[in-house]
């Protein structure tokens, strides 16, 4: 649904898209989360013998006629639920016609306590459905970058898409962002309105994805954020709901209980939102971020963060770069 309709239903219009420009701020918002992953540094002696071998650990990780390992390394030792299993997180350049420049690669290895047995494949936390070892190639990740923000990969997130202008053919600008905080909610508006004037006056400005996440400060939030997404799976108006929450928040109609109560869409928006809200913000957590917003750049593997801008001019420049 384009932003325009959007306005539309939330009864703001052309004032919406005008309002609060004249003193456009993103601020950031500092974030407080724990992580359920516990890595130590990892020591020589600790290491089993095969996986010092780099000749043999690049065998193992698939090192044939289509792809190239190299410089595998162990980087991290992780602690899992299991009794008696270690597991280790290897680090690798792997080159490939996809990525011929080569790419870091981290890879989860469990073993015994003895060392002898090598445990291959998935653990699944089956009570929280949740992949340990892609929560565990995240978190090492998130400690490896110079900076938490490098470790996200929002491309790999949930996000609700703004469509840019008819002509326009440039990847999204992801925006990932709390509304938990009003720093975060402010900003999100002045984005969406940046936008929105710009489709308003001709500027053909490039589509904008807005990447949700949960620090855990507001219940309300998180729940509002959770229905948006789920709405916009359904029925594809959670983005006006998005933006009518973070204008008027607790006073959001839509979050009335009584009109929620008879919302025969409400259960399956929520159950998929929740999910897609916990999903996003693990990986916050994980990549250990502790200030949002930021902002992405490009697309998939070539996906890459940039220097949040400061004002309305550079804002403009970035949604309009050809």
């Amino acid at each position: 649904m384009a932003v325009a309709a959007c306005l539309a239903i939330t009864g703001t219009g052309s004032s919406f898209a005008a309002g609060g420009l004249s003193d456009f701020v993103v601020k950031p918002t500092k974030l407080s989360q724990g992580s359920p992953i516990k890595t130590s540094n990892v020591e020589d002696k600790d290491i089993p013998d095969w996986l010092r071998k780099s000749e043999r650990l690049e065998a193992m990780l698939g090192d044939d006629g289509k792809s190239r390992v190299e410089n595998a390394k162990v980087v991290s030792k992780v602690e899992t639920p299991i009794p008696g299993l270690d597991g280790f997180v290897v680090q690798a350049d792997i080159f490939n016609a996809k990525s011929p420049e080569g790419r870091k690669e981290l890879f989860v290895f469990y073993t015994d306590k003895t060392k002898r047995y090598l445990f291959v494949g998935m653990l699944i936390d089956m009570e929280k459905e949740r992949d340990l070892n892609m929560m565990t190639e995240r978190y090492v990740r998130g400690q490896l970058a110079d900076n938490p923000a490098k470790a996200l990969r929002p491309q790999d997130m949930h996000g609700l898409v703004i469509p840019g202008g008819k002509t326009n053919k440039m990847a999204p600008l992801q925006f990932v962002v709390d509304l938990g905080h009003e720093n975060g909610k402010s900003s999100f508006l002045n984005v969406v309105r940046l936008h929105q004037s710009l489709l308003d006056g001709g500027k053909n400005p490039r589509p904008l994805r807005i990447v949700l996440v949960s620090g855990g400060k507001d219940e309300m939030s998180t729940g509002a954020m959770a229905m948006a997404m789920g709405y916009q799976k359904i029925s594809g108006d959670g983005l006006p709901k998005l933006i009518e929450y973070a204008e008027q928040g607790r006073s959001t109609p839509w979050m009335n209980p009584a009109r929620l109560k008879n919302d025969a869409n409400l259960k399956q928006a929520m159950g998929i939102g929740i999910f897609q809200i916990e999903d996003n913000s693990s990986q916050a957590m994980l990549a250990r971020l502790d200030t949002l917003p930021l902002i992405y750049d490009g697309t998939g593997d070539k996906t890459k963060y940039i220097m949040l801008p400061t004002g309305k001019a550079d804002w403009t420049q970035l949604l309009t770069k050809p």
